[in-house]
């Protein structure tokens, strides 16, 4: 695990914390499932846009949590866009979804997040189908969320 800083996420250290502190919520994940995060206004990914109509003017950060060995664990990688993304989900968050995601660093980050997606600060993407999502394990992620995929009926 790697401390090194970044100017969007800061320190890792906070963040594998935070990680370990909910390492329940990514035991059914197969390993190597990944999660990204770039900032709204870094990556130029706004609502309303079309995916293919993305550019990214020039790569920037973003936080990538990868379930490995160990458990989740917090790595910077760069984000050149949507079509060279190697995650398996992407959230995508605006300054004030950054703000309360430092704040909550100690405190309940999926319900965090949560409120975050669903008041439109923090966007959501998806990478893989249904079936390769639940088969990588990631229901209870997910539902921690509020997005259960599966829908009422199981």
């Amino acid at each position: 695990m790697t401390t090194a800083a970044d100017q969007t996420f800061g320190e890792l250290a906070p963040w594998q914390r935070m990680l370990d502190r909910y390492r329940e919520l990514f035991v059914e994940m197969q390993q190597g499932s990944r999660i990204g995060f770039v900032s709204r206004e870094a990556s130029g990914i706004l609502p309303g846009k079309r995916l293919e109509g993305v550019q990214v003017a020039t790569e920037v950060s973003m936080l990538v949590w990868q379930l490995e060995s160990a458990g989740m664990s917090a790595h910077i990688e760069r984000f050149a866009g949507m079509s060279s993304t190697k995650v398996d989900l992407l959230l995508v968050a605006d300054e004030e979804a950054m703000a309360t995601m430092f704040d909550q660093m100690e405190g309940d980050m999926p319900t965090a997040i949560k409120r975050l997606i669903r008041r439109g600060r923090m966007m959501f993407f998806v990478f893989r189908n249904k079936a390769q999502l639940q088969d990588a394990g990631y229901e209870d992620f997910l539902d921690s969320l509020g997005l259960a995929f599966l829908g009422a009926c199981r």
